[in-house]
């Protein structure tokens, strides 16, 4: 999820808000700190072929990826300031800007994809779409982009709290992230992403968390023997867009964007699904033992006296409240 807005990356022509807008030319930039292939870029460029096509050509985007606009903070940032006219990102755009409501992006809080989409759509969650749009000057032009289960990579079988205990557990350097873990039991390492294969192949981390995904590309295979299900975070993402360069178009080319965002982050959804289940089978084929008899109800139990003292002294609402939804 995430947006960037500017008068470095296009301009929207003739774009004064007024309905039609055929002989505007609207270009724009789509940057994201992921690779070509990541599933939120692919949802980009998905997005790029149908609104060229629908719209004959009168609307052009780049896709600038792999972090050539600098990591996924900064470029929200630039969404904000205007540096660039939208963005792929993951959720961090609301961490950035409605951080009260960010529990939906932090272990063991949502269960599964259903409750996130149930949670994201639900009227307690236009307070922090709002905050996204006044503070970060941006909004989503997309579905909830599912990037898939993050999931325990290490070097021994997983599969309840007790096992996790005392172990160096990389992390990135998020704050509820490193409380929650601590609290079920983890020796939290914060490390960047790009010393995750090394920190693991000396022992300065003993087990990692994350997507299939993000576990494939950096061969963790070859430094961990295990990855165990523990399904302790529904990673999702979307396309975002500066909120003032999306006003300043005409009333065609908002509809549009909104529908072909919406058609090509659905896709993209479907593709890292299937995709997912590919990932894990081939982890297993190179190697790793794939734990899935792992105890999710223990984890969440370990997990609930971090939580509940987040949203008690950090979120807004309850967990109770979040999972009646």
């Amino acid at each position: 999820m995430a947006g960037c807005s500017g008068d470095s990356g296009g301009s929207a022509g003739n774009n004064s808000g007024g309905s039609g807008g055929g002989d505007a030319n609207v270009n724009f930039t789509i940057a994201s700190t992921f690779e070509p292939e990541h599933v939120l870029v692919k949802a980009a460029k998905n997005f790029k072929k149908k609104i060229e096509s629908e719209s004959d050509g009168d609307v052009s985007v780049e896709i600038s990826a792999g972090g050539s606009y600098g990591s996924e903070d900064e470029i929200g940032e630039l969404v904000n300031q205007g540096g660039v006219e939208a963005h792929a990102a993951g959720s961090f755009p609301y961490f950035q800007y409605a951080p009260a409501y960010w529990f939906f992006g932090c272990p063991f809080v949502i269960s599964d994809y259903d409750q996130l989409l149930s949670v994201l759509d639900s009227d307690k969650m236009q307070d922090a779409h709002d905050a996204l749009k006044k503070k970060g000057n941006q909004r989503p032009i997309g579905q909830q982009i599912y990037r898939g289960n993050r999931n325990f990579t290490s070097n021994k079988p997983i599969k309840g709290p007790k096992d996790v205990k005392g172990l160096n557990l990389r992390l990135p350097e998020l704050d509820p992230w490193v409380t929650i873990w601590k609290g079920v039991g983890a020796s939290p390492t914060p490390i960047a992403l790009d010393e995750l294969y090394s920190a693991l192949e000396t022992g300065t981390a003993d087990a990692s968390e994350g997507g299939a995904s993000q576990i494939s590309s950096f061969n963790l295979n070859e430094v961990q023997s295990h990855l165990s299900l523990t399904q302790h975070l529904v990673a999702n993402g979307n396309m975002y867009m500066n909120e003032q360069f999306f006003k300043g178009l005409d009333q065609t080319y908002r509809d549009m964007i909104l529908e072909l965002g919406g058609k090509a982050t659905e896709e993209a959804s479907k593709t890292a699904m299937d995709r997912e289940e590919e990932l894990i089978d081939e982890l297993k084929s190179n190697g790793m033992t794939v734990v899935k008899d792992v105890d999710h109800e223990a984890f969440r139990s370990a997990a609930e006296p971090a939580v509940n003292r987040l949203f008690k002294n950090t979120w807004e609402f309850d967990w109770k409240t979040i999972q009646n939804l």
